[in-house]
């Protein structure tokens, strides 16, 4: 079997999947938005802040993963450095409302450290793989500059 035509077969059921994933996200995103504002109607927020503050955060949660759909049709890949922003963005939500277990706080300001320290790595990692690769190019021209009569 010619391996474009398997290339192409299982790009479409990449693009079909990820756009039911979409579908879903964006429901579930509705449907939570939906929750909040009874949420709000119904509930005194003195009394129960940080119920609704938790319903919010959830909610961003899910508008978080539609533009993470949205960014897989538009640049057809989705980057390891978003991950890392919603995972460091969602820990950071939940230390905003998990106030309960100090081992449990500490545990997930770990967890924030790690991912923001494993992403400056990646994007250290990745400004010096590029600088390699034009390594040579920049050899070249500072040869030329340096050199004009061996270029002729």
């Amino acid at each position: 079997m010619n391996r474009k035509i398997i290339e192409k077969g299982y790009a479409i059921i990449l693009d079909l999947a990820m756009l039911v994933l979409g579908i879903v996200m964006i429901g579930f995103f509705v449907k939570e938005l939906w929750e909040l504002v009874t949420m709000l109607m119904h509930v005194d927020l003195a009394t129960d802040f940080f119920g609704v503050a938790e319903r919010i955060l959830e909610t961003f949660l899910f508008f978080e993963f539609v533009v993470l759909t949205r960014e897989y049709f538009i640049q057809d890949r989705i980057s390891l450095q978003n991950f890392m922003y919603i995972g460091i963005t969602a820990l950071l939500r939940n230390l905003l409302v998990y106030h309960a277990d100090t081992i449990g706080i500490l545990i997930q300001a770990a967890a924030i450290a790690i991912l923001i320290l494993v992403l400056v790595v990646y994007r250290w990692s990745r400004r010096y793989l590029a600088d390699l690769a034009h390594r040579e190019e920049r050899e070249e021209l500072v040869f030329a500059e340096e050199h004009p009569d061996a270029t002729k």
